[in-house]
């Protein structure tokens, strides 16, 4: 039963993150067309400078996932409800008295970085950003704590139905409020879906009030002591995505500033669709600490078998189809759009390739290396990305910030091979040889080809997909021959009815 849903768990992460890139897709095409590319690249800015706030969940939602599947597993039903509403209280005051001291910096930050003509603009919807952000950030305890009682499959149907309903509220208000529709939209999505997450909760944990209302220091103590650490991981990988951005926006404009967070979402919309799905490993790996430590091994070498199957194919993929992407978003084959999708691509891919250790790391509670590797990230993509921007320009931020960090998760990677005497030929499974050569060899001889051949009539874009199908088909091929396709198979059926 608890395999089962695992497994549940984890085939629902993955038609969420498919479904919400299915809508991802659909809303920068409309937005590109309602808005504007440097539009775009303001709401992505403005967002990325209210986004420090989130450093005040991270950490208590990690904890929460923790100690709740701790406590269940116990059985102290009353200690949950506590223990979440600890959270809940402790991170919604703290994340209030942030915002309003973070405001006047904000505002002083986006009058330096953006050009004069759009400041109004951007201060207009900066508000918007942080009550968005607030509810986003608190609703995510809610959704820890969902994912903290093994129920992601709720978890997944809220995300997926609030992404449709985003898509859906832009579509009827952006084209009368024009940029103030998009922070309109957002805000009330995020209200919603903090709803939706309170209501799915309550089953779970029916002692959990209407109201949070009690706090605990005893809980709160356990949590921050455990959240502490990851509370640091969560600084150096929140500033990431700002740092790089300011930059961006300072050294290369806000169009560049667009054009990488279209292939930012892009690729890390793929991340997502394989790492959420190894996530639902955290609250397991925390669960068998306390009851069977020595399976941890198998949970960690079965999981990076499994995401290394699906990763090589998946990043190759995207990178190869990005130039169709690039002409159904903006029309046009856009050569810088392309050349981020492919520097992020491969970093991504590190990082994805490391979450196995990172998942088991963190559900075991050894968060050394994990912190020292996001802290190289940070530091490497602060330094490297003001030294690349100011002699070298837009493009080479973003390699300085795909180097960062791709560098950062391979310490993590290393550092768990060599403290738990895993093999390094681990690394690369035999029987995923021929999935690599097949997805090298297909994106170095479909990415030029697509590159180079710019949308000029609907027969153009037909053999543009007939190209990517072909592409498609020649991953495929070794994958259908993978032992591990035939256990997927075996593992989805066993979900279907008798």
């Amino acid at each position: 039963m608890k395999r089962k849903q695992i497994l549940l768990n984890a085939v629902t992460t993955l038609i969420q993150v498919i479904g919400s890139a299915a809508t991802l897709f659909f809303l920068y095409r409309f937005l590109i067309g309602a808005i504007g590319v440097q539009r775009l690249g303001i709401w992505s800015l403005v967002l990325a400078t209210t986004s420090v706030v989130t450093l005040a969940n991270q950490g208590f939602a990690t904890s929460v996932v923790k100690f709740v599947a701790k406590y269940a597993a116990l059985g102290r039903a009353e200690d949950l409800s506590v223990l979440v509403q600890t959270a809940i209280i402790s991170v919604g005051l703290t994340l209030a008295v942030l915002s309003f001291a973070l405001y006047p910096g904000a505002i002083w930050i986006l009058k330096v970085v953006v050009p004069p003509a759009h400041v109004n603009e951007a201060l207009v919807i900066l508000p918007y950003a942080f009550v968005s952000l607030w509810a986003n950030v608190v609703g995510g305890i809610l959704l820890a704590a969902l994912t903290g009682c093994e129920l992601i499959a709720r978890k997944n149907y809220i995300l997926l139905t609030s992404s449709v309903l985003y898509l859906f509220l832009c579509f009827v208000l952006v084209p009368a409020h024009g940029l103030l529709g998009l922070a309109y939209a957002q805000t009330a999505q995020t209200g919603i879906c903090f709803a939706f997450t309170w209501i799915a909760l309550h089953p779970a944990i029916p002692q959990l009030p209407f109201f949070p209302h009690r706090w605990d220091r005893a809980f709160f103590r356990e949590m921050f002591s455990y959240g502490a650490t990851f509370q640091s991981i969560t600084v150096s990988q929140a500033l990431r995505e700002p740092v790089t951005k300011a930059l961006l926006t300072k050294f290369g404009g806000l169009a560049l500033t667009g054009f990488y967070d279209m292939a930012s979402r892009w690729v890390f919309t793929f991340r997502e669709g394989v790492v959420q799905a190894n996530l639902v490993l955290v609250p397991t790996v925390s669960s068998l600490k306390e009851r069977d430590p020595r399976s941890i091994s198998n949970v960690y070498r079965e999981s990076y078998r499994l995401i290394f199957f699906l990763a090589i194919p998946t990043f190759s993929f995207l990178v190869v189809v990005s130039p169709l992407v690039s002409q159904i978003w903006l029309g046009h084959y856009e050569p810088i759009f392309v050349g981020f999708v492919a520097l992020l691509g491969i970093a991504w891919l590190v990082n994805v390739l490391s979450n196995p250790a990172y998942v088991v790391d963190l559900g075991a509670g050894n968060l050394r290396w994990v912190f020292i590797g996001c802290a190289v990230t940070a530091i490497l993509n602060l330094g490297l990305g003001f030294f690349a921007g100011r002699y070298f320009g837009g493009t080479a931020i973003v390699a300085a910030s795909a180097f960062s960090l791709a560098i950062g998760y391979v310490v993590i990677l290393v550092s768990y091979h060599v403290q738990n005497n895993v093999p390094f030929k681990q690394l690369l499974p035999r029987d995923s040889v021929a999935i690599v050569i097949c997805s090298v060899v297909g994106a170095l001889l479909f990415l030029p080809w697509l590159s180079h051949a710019p949308l000029k009539s609907p027969f153009s874009l037909r053999l543009m997909s007939e190209v990517a199908a072909a592409m498609f088909t020649m991953i495929v091929a070794p994958m259908w021959l993978h032992p591990m396709r035939k256990r997927l198979l075996i593992w989805v059926s066993s979900l279907l009815p008798a």
